[in-house]
């Protein structure tokens, strides 16, 4: 089994590998930037909003091909080597870290500004931290942001995730960091308060919830007629209409009206189950003349 070279007393020879590592990225940065540099004699980069003729891919394929490399990989050669002029480029950052950064709009001024190493504490690029300039996904994740993306990212079934969201929030103080949060608070209210709703839809579809509801339903707009009309028996008897004024007997015409508007409107929605009133109906129904 081979001995890992990062151990204390291997140090010095873990640096000394490290060095000549670094020595052979320069030198393949410098063969893609020269390899870019010679697509770009053959076709330079054309105006902006401007495309390129079927003519210039081929070109470029055909050399491609003649050389040994892959067509859209000499082409990411001769696009990154136009993004960074000559005396643009720092001998000291690696090609890779050019290209991340090729469509930044502050390269020229950003490549000599690297950022801190999280591990040396030296300032110098790497591809993580040209990735982070950029927003885009690292892969060592160092702030808060980008390990809950990882995070997120391993748990991409939601079955999964919901199981692992449950074990963690068997933990007491986890548990009460999170319930102190007033989003989460809402989002899991919501998400009750939707689930309790189609649990109660689900029910009511059931045949015998069904059933129970059309009785009530029936027994409720049966006991208003039964109370109208017990009414209107029990106490008909007892009145003088017929020697009532013509206002008097005018009032109570316009009663009827109401009760005749009600009665009308109520066969409407047992034939065709539409509640809608119109203005002037809901009007003479609630006496509003």
């Amino acid at each position: 089994m081979a001995t890992s070279l990062v151990s204390d007393d291997r140090a010095t020879e873990w640096t000394e590998l490290v060095h000549k590592g670094q020595r052979l990225v320069k030198t393949e940065g410098s063969v893609q930037f020269q390899l870019g540099d010679i697509g770009l004699e053959i076709v330079p980069l054309p105006p902006k909003g401007k495309r390129l003729s079927m003519k210039s891919y081929k070109l470029l394929a055909d050399y491609a091909e003649d050389v040994g490399l892959e067509r859209e990989r000499f082409e990411e050669y001769r696009l990154v080597a136009g993004a960074w002029p000559k005396n643009k480029r720092d001998k000291t950052v690696c090609w890779t870290v050019h290209s991340i950064l090729a469509r930044h709009p502050d390269r020229f001024s950003l490549i000599h500004f690297p950022p801190v190493h999280r591990r040396s504490g030296e300032r110098r690029w790497t591809c993580d931290a040209a990735h982070r300039v950029r927003g885009w996904k690292t892969e060592s994740a160092e702030t808060t942001e980008e390990k809950l993306r990882q995070v997120e990212d391993l748990l991409d079934d939601e079955q999964e995730a919901a199981e692992v969201v449950e074990r963690i929030m068997r933990k007491e103080e986890v548990l009460r960091r999170v319930a102190e949060k007033p989003r989460v608070r809402e989002s899991f209210n919501r998400a009750q308060t939707k689930r309790i709703r189609e649990a109660h839809e689900t029910t009511r579809k059931r045949p015998e919830v069904k059933r129970l509801d059309e009785e009530s339903e029936v027994l409720t707009v049966l006991g208003l007629c039964a109370s109208f009309a017990h009414g209107i028996g029990n106490t008909l008897p007892g009145l003088h209409l017929a020697q009532l004024s013509d206002d008097s007997k005018g009032a109570i015409r316009e009663g009827l009206k109401r009760v005749t508007a009600a009665v009308e409107w109520t066969e409407h929605v047992l034939e065709t189950g539409s509640t809608d009133m119109d203005a002037a109906l809901e009007r003479l129904i609630a006496g509003d003349f």
